[in-house]
């Protein structure tokens, strides 16, 4: 699991106060902060900024939270060296006091207290969060979009092509009314957002339920570290198996999760290129897209009825997707997104619970590096059982078995230990018999080896 450091940036959530007095103070709050999900029994600070909504600067101030029903944890009063905060100013504040919880759902009422206030109605900002006590790891979704015409996309097409760069980040970048627009059911997907200006990004679906769409692409950064703060309460795995005659694609996106949240939920695998050349207003000649959306292959919803409204802790739901790829796409520059989406009530309510990437090379997981000579899988021939280790390495790994035809047939996380070997049960797998490839990764490389079923 990732070790998140509580020094990243949270997630903002701005309230803004209406209430405006030309006689008194109007003490408000700003930016506080936290994931929609994040670890039980680990501290949290409680970060705000102290505004004022009126002409007349605020000269003191002080904070408190608390948790669901609990008692308020007051902050020290804060004095403001004259003349005290005024309506375009404000001052960050986090409290002595962290947050630290239980494993749950819970509600952060964080308040703003001043004895020269005026407006009381804005003082609160209400924060619904889970705490997970057995968490998977956060990867962030940033849908953007782009057009050839844009004198705006060169620079934000520089800032995402960064983002990228980073494991806790995707990115999918979808073209509208220009040369790359050729993937039918991505147009119809994001025209749903209304969006009316280019560029235009949406993080995460909007995580709290609704959209909040931006232009400001430097901010994009900073919004997506915010949420990769916080964790996830389901391991999405996505792998893929390459048939380079046909130019086949066979996807397997699972998910697994480790906290039971009640939903309607939808399965989908984006496919974006990199390295396409094209036209572009105010870029230099030669210009090189990338991240360019090719296909959203449960099409313009997603699949829903994999993942059930109330998942079992440790079930794995799979759906495998198809995808021919076209001839004047390249197929090594290929990289695929996998999501999970939790629906809250139509689509401009929902949100990317989690997200993991993969790419064109083998099955996607991780190049060949451990030797195939360190694999030892038997028996071989095999009916129903398989045992496999892999020399010098323990700890957690992923198991496939590919048909001869590139099809992946099963997976399995397995742990690997020290000693014996580990148990492979694959007598509801439904294979025919036959020859198989069967691979296994882990964070040291993969290895593979040619493995007969038998009666």
């Amino acid at each position: 699991m990732r070790n998140n450091t509580l020094s990243k940036a949270l997630l903002g959530l701005f309230l803004t106060g209406s209430a405006i007095s030309l006689h008194a103070q109007n003490a408000y709050l700003q930016n506080a902060s936290l994931p929609r999900y994040i670890k039980a029994g680990v501290n949290y600070p409680i970060s705000v900024w102290a505004r004022n909504n009126s002409t007349i600067p605020l000269p003191s101030f002080s904070i408190r939270w608390k948790l669901d029903a609990g008692t308020w944890n007051t902050g020290p009063t804060i004095t403001i060296t004259a003349p005290g905060i005024s309506s375009s100013s404000y001052v960050p504040n986090t409290h002595p006091v962290q947050l630290n919880t239980t494993q749950g759902a819970h509600t952060l009422v964080i308040e703003i207290m001043s004895t020269t206030d005026s407006d009381l109605t804005n003082n609160t900002i209400t924060i619904n969060f889970t705490a997970l006590s057995t968490w998977a790891d956060k990867v962030v979704l940033l849908e953007a979009r782009t057009e050839t015409w844009c004198p705006q996309c060169p620079p934000s097409n520089t800032l995402t092509n960064t983002l990228m760069s980073n494991p806790d980040f995707a990115v999918g970048k979808f073209h509208l009314s220009d040369a790359l627009d050729d993937c039918p059911e991505c147009i119809t997907y994001f025209n749903q957002h209304n969006a009316a200006y280019t560029p235009a990004g949406i993080i995460e679906m909007g995580e709290y339920g609704g959209y909040e769409i931006t232009s400001n692409y430097n901010g994009w950064e900073a919004g997506m570290t915010a949420r990769a703060a916080g964790v996830a309460p389901v391991e999405l795995a996505l792998t893929s198996s390459v048939n380079s005659t046909t130019r086949v694609i066979t996807f397997t996106l699972s998910a697994e999760f480790t906290y039971a949240v009640t939903g309607t939920y939808a399965l989908n695998v984006y496919v974006a290129e990199d390295g396409v050349p094209g036209p572009q207003s105010s870029a230099p000649a030669n210009y090189i897209h990338n991240k360019v959306m090719r296909a959203m292959l449960g099409g313009v919803t997603g699949t829903m009825g994999v993942v059930p409204n109330t998942p079992v802790v440790g079930t794995t739901y799979q759906q495998t997707y198809s995808y021919t790829v076209p001839a004047n796409f390249n197929i090594t520059n290929l990289h695929f997104i996998g999501v999970l989406e939790h629906n809250l009530g139509g689509f401009n309510n929902r949100y990317a619970i989690n997200a993991v990437r993969g790419a064109a090379s083998g099955v996607g997981i991780a190049e060949l590096g451990l030797g195939n000579e360190s694999l030892e899988a038997y028996p071989n021939p095999f009916t129903n059982e398989l045992y496999v280790s892999v020399e010098n390495v323990t700890g957690p790994a992923r198991v496939e078995l590919f048909g001869l035809d590139g099809r992946s047939v099963f997976q399995h996380n397995i742990v690997l230990g020290s000693v014996a070997s580990t148990r492979l049960d694959l007598g509801g797998a439904g294979l025919s018999n036959g020859a198989y490839v069967l691979r296994i990764a882990t964070d040291k490389g993969t290895a593979e080896q040619r493995v007969i079923k038998v009666d």
